[in-house]
């Protein structure tokens, strides 16, 4: 019986220890954006709402062809590059999630915290394709050690609902 209950505790400490350590599997992009060339214009050009709002818009074509009258020289296939065009939503797939139960807003961050994006993820500056996992994991701990660090407030009202 204690071999069979030794190979149980095993299995599931191996589980467990599977789903903590192993990083998520990467996130393919439909576009391979590149953040450093784009960098000089900032983060708040591509990403609307990141002073004004609760949360920061991800860019959509009508805004890459504000300046890009044809197709990038690298990266972007013929074929994508004409769904971009013609207004067909790109289908960027979100890496940072926040919990329904965490009230969160990047003006309140980024404007009267005067964070920094790279705070929350990452130099971006530096990338030239966009990441596939999350650069940095949003986790009640992370949070709270920047809310220490910065001396915002660690009331659990201001962030929970």
């Amino acid at each position: 019986m204690r071999r069979y209950l030794l190979a149980v505790v095993v299995m599931l400490a191996t589980a467990v220890a599977w789903i903590l350590v192993l990083p998520e599997a990467p996130v393919a992009q439909p576009i391979p954006f590149n953040h450093a060339k784009h960098a000089p214009v900032g983060c708040q050009v591509c990403h609307a709402g990141v002073a004004e709002g609760a949360r920061a818009g991800i860019p959509q074509g009508d805004l890459c062809i504000k300046c890009h009258a044809t197709a990038p020289l690298r990266g972007v296939s013929e074929a994508a590059w004409t769904e971009v065009a013609s207004g067909h939503r790109i289908a960027w797939r979100q890496l940072t999630q926040i919990p329904d139960h965490v009230r969160f807003s990047h003006r309140r961050h980024t404007v009267a915290g005067q964070l920094a994006c790279a705070s929350c993820h990452g130099d971006m500056t530096a990338r030239t394709l966009p990441p596939g996992r999350v650069p940095v994991r949003l986790t009640m701990n992370t949070c709270l050690a920047c809310h220490q660090r910065e001396g915002a407030s660690e009331d659990c009202a201001g962030c929970h609902r």
